[in-house]
């Protein structure tokens, strides 16, 4: 399996009906570097973003589960 690390997106596009992300990850030298594109076929481009969506906001609400808030001891 490959993996990708994605510090930012550089460009997004849709052409033949294909999604196409762009990734970039910071290099050695702290510069932005092409590090690979995520391609997503039209038909499914919807259910795999609402993917990283739910499961996203699903690790940040157990992330803030396991924060103690100020004040509580």
């Amino acid at each position: 399996m490959t993996q990708v690390l994605i510090d930012s997106i550089n460009n997004i596009s849709f052409h033949n009906g294909v999604l196409r992300i762009e990734c970039v990850a910071a290099g050695p030298d702290g510069q932005p570097h092409p590090s690979g594109s995520l391609i997503i076929p039209g038909p499914v481009a919807a259910k795999v973003l609402e993917a990283l969506i739910k499961g996203t906001q699903e690790l940040d609400k157990k992330l803030r589960e396991q924060v103690p808030t100020a004040g509580s001891a």
